[in-house]
């Protein structure tokens, strides 16, 4: 970190030394995670996947949105009582699962004969809600308790910019994945990501609760 001060402009952040080069891989590749699963897209296209799921109604698409927005606002405030209680990983690994049993419960409204709503039904909201609970406010969390005080400023900026590209390509090129392989198999590649992302923070995230940014700085000196 002492080195890292003494770099100029973006220089830290562009040739980092190796403790700041796996902060830079967590704090950012967190923030990556969070979109890489899709919730910005699903979110966008709701009425889609509930009409391809098979509710033709408008005024039931519209009651299940409701729904699926006051579920979504609820397990974020469950969230962030959890997160000081229980710790970082725990919640994310939680929310990891569930998003991945939830996606897998919603393809299953697309495969077979017909479809099948309700799967979609409580699978999104199993999705919405897991992702609350964990993912959503645990991803914003966790960049900001580790990131050294040296590139804090800049190396946010640059964990909020890949955060928006990814949402931005998610959402660009979810109709299309979607209608180009079928919904189905496109909630099974969303549950693959998903499982992809808790092997990522299985094998690299520390646990935050309760450290200051000098232990975090300490750990990660010392395991590079």
């Amino acid at each position: 970190e002492r080195i890292a001060e003494k770099a100029v402009g973006w220089n830290m952040i562009l040739f980092p030394t190796p403790a700041l080069r796996r902060m830079l891989i967590v704090g950012v590749g967190t923030a990556v995670a969070q979109q890489a699963v899709g919730i910005d897209a699903i979110q966008y296209y709701l009425i889609d996947v509930l009409e391809q799921s098979g509710i033709e109604s408008e005024k039931r698409r519209l009651g299940v949105l409701m729904l699926l927005g006051v579920l979504k606002l609820l397990f974020v405030i469950v969230g962030s009582k959890l997160l000081d209680r229980r710790g970082r990983r725990t919640l994310l690994f939680v929310s990891l699962l569930g998003m991945v049993g939830a996606c897998v419960l919603t393809s299953f409204s697309f495969f077979g004969k017909g479809s099948n709503a309700v799967f979609a039904i409580i699978g999104l909201s199993l999705y919405l809600s897991f992702f609350s609970v964990g993912m959503g406010p645990g991803a914003w969390l966790i960049p900001a308790e580790i990131f050294a005080t040296s590139i804090r400023a800049k190396a946010m900026s640059v964990a909020t910019f890949f955060n928006r590209i990814t949402a931005t390509l998610m959402a660009s090129t979810f109709l299309s994945t979607a209608n180009a392989i079928g919904w189905g198999p496109f909630f099974i590649m969303l549950a693959a990501i998903a499982v992809v992302v808790f092997v990522f923070i299985y094998f690299l995230l520390p646990e935050t609760k309760g450290r200051s940014l000098e232990d975090m700085s300490v750990y990660f000196a010392e395991i590079t």
